[in-house]
């Protein structure tokens, strides 16, 4: 880590561009979970609508730790006022433009916030699953 951030900052910038698919590897408390988020945001303020974009994980506890962290932001960046520290205002600017695109297509996160598909690996298959019985022959919900 330098005064500029941490080492690797050019590929957390990176991983935040809306045109390119990333999966992140890193060890515990490497800050994995910050930079998911500002990429669900970042992918929030270019989307039509925010089900297009789905947040994997592997447990029920980290798939809540990231709603939880995009609602949090969010909330921060509905605040006029950016914060001091740099890189907590590179998050907040990331919330505004995300918020923006909200008011602008009308979807209501903080009022819906069920619209952010965030969820495990099983949850997803589960989905897939009922969105072709048939198929899946799990039968019609």
């Amino acid at each position: 880590m330098n005064d500029h951030g941490p080492a690797d900052q050019p590929v957390r910038d990176a991983a935040l561009d809306p045109g390119r698919s990333f999966i992140v590897q890193a060890p515990a408390g490497s800050g994995k979970t910050e930079l998911l988020t500002r990429r669900f945001l970042r992918l929030l303020a270019v989307v039509e609508r925010p089900e297009e974009i789905v947040a994997i994980t592997f447990t029920r506890k980290a798939a809540g730790e990231m709603r939880d962290r995009i609602l949090g932001a969010l909330r921060s960046g509905a605040d006029d006022t950016a914060p001091d520290n740099a890189h907590d205002r590179a998050g907040w600017r990331l919330a505004r433009a995300a918020l923006a695109r909200d008011a602008g297509l009308g979807w209501g996160l903080l009022e819906n916030p069920r619209r952010l598909r965030i969820e495990t690996i099983d949850a997803l298959n589960a989905w897939l699953a009922r969105q072709l019985p048939v198929s899946s022959r799990l039968g019609a919900a």
